[in-house]
């Protein structure tokens, strides 16, 4: 059924599983932060069938923000996609991959993904890194986050990314299509 491939899509867009009251409550509001909709952890507690004894019944404009929220332009283009998302689930990449530890403190990167989306981070150590351009992204200037590993043409997975003031998140830069690296300095 495309409704639980889209519930694992967000799961794995979120960072984890939906267990806990809390969970939905930190999906509720990264889902404004990212679509500038809402949709209240009640909503998102029914549709993943946390609430029991309820009827659900699903609207379309929560399936578009769910959709929307993990790449796709609305629940019908997710649909579209969706048999895509049962092909090959493993393998080995080829790819070049760049590791936090091959690169040096204050090393650049300039990281873009489609359609026109660029970020230009700063290696401060250890993993963490500062965004000091930013281009057609939610993310800005001044985010930091901790990634380990990219690989060129994959999608980057940012980890514990420090937006504004929200609590820290993970955020998926080109899921669709991957991303680009080039390697400054």
């Amino acid at each position: 059924m495309k409704q639980d491939l889209l519930k694992q899509e967000v799961e794995r867009t979120f960072g984890r599983q939906l267990k806990e009251a809390r969970d939905f409550e930190e999906l509720s509001h990264l889902l404004l932060s990212h679509t500038r909709e809402r949709l209240s952890p009640t909503t998102l507690k029914r549709f993943w069938g946390y609430l029991k004894n309820e009827e659900v019944q699903t609207r379309p404009h929560t399936l578009d923000v769910l959709a929307r929220f993990v790449g796709y332009k609305d629940f019908e283009d997710f649909c579209a996609q969706a048999d895509c998302l049962d092909e090959v689930q493993s393998g080995i990449k080829a790819e070049e991959r760049i590791t936090s530890e091959g690169l040096r403190r204050g090393q650049r990167l300039i990281i873009t993904w489609r359609p026109d989306r660029k970020i230009v981070v700063r290696h401060q150590g250890e993993g963490r890194f500062e965004i000091v351009e930013a281009e057609n992204t939610k993310l800005s200037v001044g985010d930091t986050f901790r990634c380990h590993l990219m690989i060129q043409h994959e999608p980057l997975y940012l980890d514990e990314v420090m937006h504004q003031g929200q609590p820290p998140m993970v955020y998926v830069a080109g899921q669709k299509d991957g991303v680009v690296i080039e390697v400054c300095d």
